[in-house]
């Protein structure tokens, strides 16, 4: 592991350092990994307190036996679980946050032109994965968004890479669907 990977030496003395130093370095990206997931600013903003929360309750079980991030990872895929075995989620449908499309929108370029077709495309992407089932989306996020690989994924999902594979493919193959029809309509 890297110093980037693992909590520095000089914060080991509080747990309280060593959240802040978690919430600094990981916050961010946890964060747009359970928008993405979850379709909604404000519930991911609620699922990032309840992650880094557990995170510091269970700061001490972290052996370091692999990336801090995948640990923190693991943490956030599993209360999106929860969210999606909730009462609410089955019950009330979730809105998509216009803050999501910003975050795509960050890396568009200054030419009006260039930006609006970049821009409907990203949407578009965007909402393609939206439309996919949650266990294909954590999949689809983790592997291309978060740039993991298979067993990373795995381990973070905590199935088999077979597993991964196959919700890969899957989701690969419902995302072409989708965009073809997308295109001729």
């Amino acid at each position: 592991m890297n110093g980037a990977e693992t909590i520095p030496a000089s914060l080991a003395e509080t747990r309280e350092a060593r959240l802040k130093w978690l919430m600094q370095e990981y916050g961010e990206n946890v964060f747009h990994l359970i928008c993405l997931t979850v379709k909604s600013h404000s519930l991911a903003e609620d699922i990032t307190q309840n992650v880094f929360i557990k995170a510091y309750r269970h700061l001490d079980q972290f052996r370091g036996e692999g990336q801090i991030k995948h640990w923190l990872y693991k943490i956030a895929m599993n209360e999106c679980k929860k969210h999606f075995r909730s009462w609410s989620f089955r019950n009330i449908f979730p809105t998509v946050d216009d803050h999501l499309g910003n975050l795509l929108d960050g890396q568009a370029t200054n030419r009006v032109e260039e930006e609006i077709l970049s821009r409907v495309k990203r949407d578009e992407i965007v909402a393609y994965i939206h439309s996919l089932a949650p266990k294909y989306r954590q999949v689809i996020l983790l592997h291309y968004y978060e740039d993991l690989s298979i067993q990373e994924a795995a381990e973070i999902l905590s199935v088999s890479q077979e597993v991964v594979r196959t919700r890969l493919h899957r989701a690969r193959k419902q995302l072409r669907e989708s965009m073809s029809k997308g295109g001729q309509g």
